[in-house]
């Protein structure tokens, strides 16, 4: 819901029109970027389909095998020695939905890497060994401190638990690492416990902040999303906070925290 409004008001208070983008015009009639020949007179390649088909069920085998490793109650849900970790596992699925695809949609491999699909993967991960690896390095070392900020923040103010999970996702680039890092420090902080579990409820409403990862436009899936749109209306701007995920990012978060305060007053 919170990302249907934030659409609904990004949509209403945004020009959207191509036409009036500068920068778009400027590409366009440079020759950078063909014109728009719309959805009913695109020619799919042969194999177009399929190759969907592949990837959809790589999907879902990431999807079941991550079911079948994990933990419920301390109890594995149905493999109990884990030989190939879930990280592992995605790269090799996906690596052999790759080859499938490859071999069965007959791919002219010479003509991946240029691709803009390939460049764009290609600065995401040089971007994932430089920049993020970089900031994420930095912030272990002060994992302790930030967690310590975020338990004395929540103490006097619980309700701004959102705040604190805001705040470490920009810094940590991960939903995990910001959930592992904060959370046991804010329920030791609270006092929580399964007899008492006291202000349990913020936890749960807040959870949605920890999705922060856009705010430092070095995020390889932000860079990703940047370099294939060929119009140049995803852009990062020149005071670099000013990208086009900036305030879609920060209204879909703050919807979905109000919305999950609002429905954990009714349970």
């Amino acid at each position: 819901v919170g990302c249907m409004l934030t659409a609904l008001v990004v949509t209403m208070f945004s020009n959207l029109d191509l036409s009036q983008d500068p920068v778009y015009q400027d590409r366009l009639a440079k020759g950078l970027v063909k014109p728009a020949v719309g959805a009913q007179n695109m020619q799919l390649k042969e194999g177009a389909k399929l190759s969907v088909g592949i990837f959809l069920i790589g999907v879902l085998a990431v999807v079941l095998y991550a079911t079948a490793i994990s933990k419920i109650g301390g109890k594995p849900v149905f493999i109990e020695n884990v030989v190939v970790p879930r990280d592992a596992a995605i790269m090799s699925f996906m690596l052999g939905v790759a080859t499938f695809i490859t071999i069965l949609c007959k791919i002219e491999v010479g003509k991946i890497a240029e691709s803009s699909v390939f460049k764009s993967g290609m600065i995401a991960c040089v971007c994932v060994l430089g920049v993020a690896w970089l900031g994420n390095t930095f912030v272990d070392g002060y994992k302790v401190q930030i967690g310590e900020l975020s338990s004395d923040l929540v103490k006097q103010i619980p309700a701004l638990l959102a705040v604190a999970y805001f705040f470490a996702a920009t810094l940590l680039y991960s939903q995990a690492a910001t959930a592992k890092a904060i959370t046991p420090v804010v329920i030791a902080a609270l006092g929580i416990s399964v007899a008492n579990p006291g202000d349990s409820y913020m936890i749960v409403a807040s959870f949605a902040a920890v999705s922060a990862l856009f705010v430092l436009p070095t995020y390889p899936t932000l860079l990703g999303a940047v370099q294939m749109d060929d119009t140049g209306s995803t852009r990062i701007g020149h005071y670099i906070f000013n990208h086009a995920f900036l305030i879609p990012g920060v209204l879909a978060i703050a919807f979905s925290v109000i919305l999950g305060f609002v429905a954990v007053a009714f349970v």
